[in-house]
């Protein structure tokens, strides 16, 4: 059923070899994976990294080793009972069938379905995704591409974020009074042809949005500067990876 075979079992961990099945019928890659009870959850690791890089945020395999198969901040991950534990065993699954295409792609599959890396960035895209939900499926859909990002400038002392989308902008807001400046303008919801400031309570919206997805941005790099003095590196296997571009820059710097 879990695709999941018990190779040994000591106190509170056991070792499976772990074979998930594939659409194709094709034979699938097994993994020797251990499972370790920690307080009302449970965590997953590589026995060793043979198939899997010890470390990489990019393919959501934490410092320990351990894989980020939910997000702790907002979904249930107690394991208390069959079916909390079926669930679990799904993501397990999932996120094992994932490594194998992200290994040739060189790119997280469903990336729009991942959770930022981090718990603070995370929350703030809690936050984007649910003010994006309240300005209909054409912004959930740009957020999800990941169509949108922010700049922040400072004029005449005032902190303003900008948001931009295909690096074009569509609205400033101003940090501190949390409002969207020009509210004549043509609200981005695409509900009709109202202004901002007629268009139900999209002015609070619309700023909630664009300083949570600056902060997401902000958090994220947060995130990645943390490694600075670590001796974690880069497994190299991800394009396109932020630790990467970080260590690239540390390393000209110390040239």
């Amino acid at each position: 059923m879990n695709h999941a075979v018990l190779m040994r079992e000591n106190g509170d961990s056991a070792i499976f070899a772990v074979q998930p099945a594939l659409a194709s019928g094709a034979p699938a890659t097994k993994f020797l994976i251990e499972i370790t009870r920690v307080g009302e959850t449970v965590k997953a690791r590589e026995v060793k990294p043979d198939r899997l890089p010890s470390f990489c945020p990019e393919r959501h395999i934490n410092f320990d080793g351990s894989f980020c198969l939910f997000w702790a901040e907002l979904e249930r991950h107690t394991i208390d009972n069959h079916e909390a534990a079926a669930g679990w065993w799904g993501k397990l699954l999932i996120f094992l069938l994932r490594q194998g295409t992200a290994a040739v792609l060189r790119s997280w599959p469903g990336k729009a379905d991942a959770r930022a890396h981090g718990p603070e960035a995370a929350r703030f895209q809690a936050v984007a995704e649910f003010n994006a939900s309240n300005l209909g499926k054409a912004f959930i859909s740009s957020l999800r591409e990941e169509r949108f990002s922010t700049v922040e400038k400072r004029v005449n002392n005032e902190r303003r974020v900008r948001l931009l989308l295909n690096g074009k902008r569509i609205l400033s807001v101003v940090r501190n009074d949390r409002r969207v400046m020009t509210l004549r303008q043509k609200c981005k919801c695409g509900d009709g042809n109202r202004p901002i400031s007629a268009c139900s309570d999209h002015a609070d919206v619309l700023a909630d949005f664009a300083l949570a997805l600056d902060g997401w941005r902000e958090a994220e790099q947060s995130f990645f500067y943390s490694f600075k003095n670590t001796t974690l590196k880069c497994c190299g296997t991800m394009d396109n990876c932020p630790l990467a571009d970080f260590l690239a820059v540390q390393l000209d710097k110390a040239a």
